[in-house]
């Protein structure tokens, strides 16, 4: 398994500590495991809903999901952007994360990979920054 390092918060920063960057420096959601019964969750849950085990361990999840469903937002927050786009993405170990999207033509079921956008600016000026899921560079 690739070292995990924490990224670094910005001012806004919106993930907390369930965002990672890899090796290479790109972006990873830490979710977790049951290890009593193999239940994969994002994000991090102390006790497992399926079992209710409380050992579980943090867990990188897969940077590339398949787009499930989704929306566009056109009111907000007054500091966001909009419209901004936000649904469910189906990661190939099982877990739907519900997250912020980007990208012109996001179709269901498409192929989507894990960055970091910003979405808007606090009321400082400062930029607000989160986990999105986008369309895959071809």
């Amino acid at each position: 398994m690739n070292t995990l390092s924490p990224i670094k918060p910005q001012a806004s920063s919106l993930p907390g500590d369930a965002l990672a960057a890899d090796a290479s420096g790109r972006p990873v959601l830490i979710g977790c495991i049951c290890k009593s019964c193999g239940n994969r969750m994002f994000p991090f849950a102390p006790v497992c809903p399926v079992c209710m085990s409380e050992d579980v361990a943090r867990e990188p999840m897969p940077r590339e999901g398949t787009l499930y469903s989704f929306t566009v937002v056109h009111v907000g927050p007054t500091t966001w952007e909009k419209p901004f786009a936000v649904g469910y993405v189906d990661l190939s170990n099982g877990v739907r994360v519900f997250s912020h999207l980007r990208g012109s033509e996001l179709q269901i079921g498409q192929p989507v990979e894990l960055a970091i956008a910003e979405i808007g600016k606090n009321a400082e000026g400062a930029a607000i920054i989160t986990s999105v899921f986008q369309q895959e560079k071809a």
